[in-house]
């Protein structure tokens, strides 16, 4: 990754710790600041702070779901600039485009396929 990836800061907002962090480490690892929220409450309250260049959302969680999150999102002009990709084993069962959405991964995910796409969403 270049100079410009390294400059930005991705949300990694998952309910399992585990999952959180191997997220959170493979970013790290390839050079991505990262801040973690166990689910979309947590994750407004960060954003509040410090805003993230990406969202990385898990669909299922407590208190408030990635949709939700995303919709909260793109509906709020100090954040709709940012991108927000939902990685789950369950994607939603709509196959129509959801606008709020820039990215889907599917669980599990190759950490190849999961960077590509980090990468991508970051440009």
């Amino acid at each position: 990754m270049g100079t410009k990836e390294k400059d930005k800061t991705v949300l990694v907002v998952e309910d399992h710790a585990d999952s959180r962090e191997m997220l959170c480490e493979i970013l790290v690892h390839s050079g991505l600041s990262v801040m973690a929220a166990a689910d979309g409450v947590e994750a407004i309250a960060l954003m509040q702070s410090h805003l993230p260049s990406l969202v990385l959302t898990d669909l299922s969680m407590p208190r408030m779901d990635g949709m939700a999150l995303a919709r909260y999102i793109k509906s709020d002009e100090r954040y709709d600039h940012i991108p927000v990709a939902l990685i789950s084993a369950n994607l939603p069962a709509s196959n129509a485009r959801i606008p709020e959405i820039s990215a889907f991964l599917l669980k599990p995910c190759s950490v190849d396929h999961l960077l590509t796409t980090v990468t991508r969403l970051l440009r």
